[in-house]
């Protein structure tokens, strides 16, 4: 019986045989849609990343290192990366979706289903409302602005009312206890 190759060895045997890609694509590809899942809270979203980043670590698997670190960091770097990019580019693409009049195509209600069932998006939902509940009411107004406005430190400071530095201590501070509040798997 032969033993299972890890996560690196797929992404260099992938270097000369596709199908190691797909059997990492397999492997991968729910964890890294729960990973963006939780940051997106969008079916959608998250499945459109979870495939940018499979693209990039296509093109990019040819320079792959192996470092000793399991395959999978790589393979987040290049998702956090990816969620950065989509971030900055999903404020713009929507406010040219608007001005054109135009609709995105939509994933199937099965589709959507399956995703939510598979991070169970209503149980992480309350978790994360309930973790919300227990900061302090300017750290989480801190949290909002930057993650749900996508606000830089300057437009939390301005929104806040405070300098720049308290911003991102607020910030820091109120993301540091939903980790602590989460066992840090948030």
């Amino acid at each position: 019986m032969s033993q299972e190759r890890t996560d690196a060895e797929l992404i260099l045997a992938s270097r000369h045989d596709p199908a190691a890609f797909r059997e990492l694509y397999d492997r991968c590809s729910e964890t890294l849609l729960t990973y963006f899942y939780r940051r997106t809270l969008d079916a959608e979203d998250a499945a459109d990343l979870v495939a940018e980043t499979f693209a990039v670590a296509y093109k990019k698997r040819l320079s792959y290192k192996e470092d000793g670190k399991p395959g999978m960091s790589w393979l987040y770097g290049i998702g956090r990366r990816e969620l950065s990019h989509y971030r900055r580019r999903q404020r713009c693409d929507l406010k040219m979706v608007e001005t054109l009049g135009m609709t995105m195509p939509e994933l199937d209600t099965e589709s959507i289903e399956r995703i939510e069932h598979l991070v169970d998006a209503s149980e992480y939902s309350k978790k994360l409302l309930a973790a919300l509940g227990q900061l302090k009411a300017k750290d989480r107004e801190a949290i909002y602005l930057r993650v749900q406005e996508d606000k830089d430190f300057k437009g939390v400071a301005e929104a806040l009312g405070c300098t720049e530095g308290a911003a991102r201590v607020r910030v820091h501070r109120g993301l540091s206890r939903l980790a602590d509040i989460f066992g840090g798997g948030a």
